[in-house]
């Protein structure tokens, strides 16, 4: 006889936590029920209600979360030696989070953002970090200018990943990535 140990409540919430992503970057945020989650979790309602009060909260806590590993992601490749690789690593994390991950596409940029203000905020705090990130990258203007065109470079990213996630594009991660920074750097180069 196989015995199951219980989860930890962390865990459980971890499991919850990827579940919704799922869910949610599948159906959006108005089609997604609580008891679809908790069937998908493989847990009950009140075992749901004990991690999260409401669907609203879940899918604030899936969206902040979300933001953030794609900015770990992006931030982790900074590793590169000059400002020109840099941008293409960056670009590379971006496009490859998106791969592993497309539900995350559908949080971070699907039409469940617009519901609430909230939501509306987390979105856009994602933004605004990286293209405060960008502007690390761009050296000779002020910061109010290198902000100004870092938000043109995220238009630009989110430009790049709608076309790649939602068209017929078999495009590799590093394709998309290795044209959105030749498309970018063109412009960064004389700022860098």
């Amino acid at each position: 006889m196989v015995v199951k140990s219980r989860m930890s409540s962390a865990e459980r919430r971890r499991q919850v936590l990827d579940v919704g992503l799922e869910v949610f970057g599948r159906h959006g945020y108005h089609q997604t029920s609580m008891s679809a989650l908790a069937a998908e979790a493989g847990v009950t309602k009140p075992v749901l209600y004990q991690h999260f009060a409401s669907k609203h909260d879940l899918f604030a806590e899936v969206l902040a979360e979300t933001g953030d590993r794609l900015m770990r992601a992006i931030e982790a490749s900074e590793v590169e030696e000059t400002p020109r690789r840099r941008v293409e690593a960056g670009f590379r994390s971006f496009f490859r989070f998106f791969e592993e991950q497309p539900a995350a596409f559908d949080v971070l940029y699907g039409t469940s953002v617009a519901v609430d203000p909230d939501f509306r905020k987390d979105a856009r705090r994602v933004r605004d970090t990286f293209a405060e990130y960008l502007t690390g990258l761009i050296r000779t203007v002020d910061h109010g200018s290198a902000l100004a065109m870092a938000a043109g470079i995220n238009g630009l990213s989110e430009g790049m990943i709608r076309h790649w996630m939602h068209g017929d594009d078999p495009r590799s991660a590093e394709e998309m990535a290795a044209l959105a920074a030749r498309l970018a750097w063109g412009g960064l180069e004389s700022l860098t």
